[in-house]
């Protein structure tokens, strides 16, 4: 996938979780809709694939969106994926920060920064939630 049809492709993937969550007019609530960073990477093959982490505004993503059918989505719409929660803060930090230090390019979204997002339950895993019918 080109590079502009990949971009356009993950930009599709959020507007559609942000109008599951937020509704049509996502864009012009308070928030802005979820706030991402995106590492860019390439394989050996040139092929561009990317690695993201979001945040929602209003509670930990995880326990607003179902990833599996997320991955459905993508895996139906573009092919392989992975969409995992964050084992601690730590995670988010050092997901993203090793493309910087790989020579990728980090892209934001235009509302990241502008407000803080949600403390996450890392004690609390959304599979043992579905498990225990929490």
């Amino acid at each position: 996938m080109h590079e502009e049809a990949a971009d356009k492709a993950f930009r599709y993937f959020v507007s559609c979780i942000n109008r599951e969550l937020y509704g049509p007019k996502w864009s012009t609530r308070w928030h802005g809709g979820l706030q991402w960073a995106r590492g860019q990477e390439f394989h050996r093959d040139g092929r561009l694939h990317f690695h993201a982490v979001a945040a929602a505004a209003n509670d930990d993503l995880n326990r607003l969106m179902n990833r599996y059918q997320w991955h459905e989505f993508w895996y139906r719409e573009f092919g392989r994926n992975r969409i995992e929660a964050p084992r601690s803060q730590l995670d988010i930090t050092g997901y993203v920060s090793k493309y910087v230090t790989k020579g990728g390019q980090v892209d934001f979204s235009k509302n990241f920064g502008a407000w803080q997002p949600p403390p996450i339950d890392y004690t609390r895993r959304p599979e043992q939630d579905a498990m225990t019918g929490v």
